[in-house]
């Protein structure tokens, strides 16, 4: 698997505090263990948002959009569920 990380999401991560950062690369890694291992931990809150745009969850409050196209997954934006709904409605 290959990964990248769209403008869009490199910017809405910009500001993140260390304890954020650090909360949001942790989950990166588990998520993308999961991918290349095909095992799916419920702490993700892995789901199939439209098309080809999937969320999981970083914690109860923020949310990580990422498109798949084959073996290669976009990360398009991080950001809290509000912010996720108004990213989709502009779809």
């Amino acid at each position: 698997m290959r990964y990248v990380y769209q403008p869009s999401f490199l910017e809405s991560t910009r500001l993140l505090s260390r304890i954020r950062s650090a909360k949001l690369l942790k989950a990166i890694e588990k998520f993308q263990h999961a991918i290349e291992n095909h095992q799916w931990p419920q702490g993700l809150g892995m789901t199939h948002l439209r098309n080809d745009y999937f969320e999981f969850r970083i914690d109860i409050q923020m949310r990580v959009i990422y498109r798949r196209a084959g073996d290669l997954v976009h990360y398009v934006l991080y950001g809290s569920h509000d912010q996720i709904r108004r990213f989709l409605k502009a779809l």
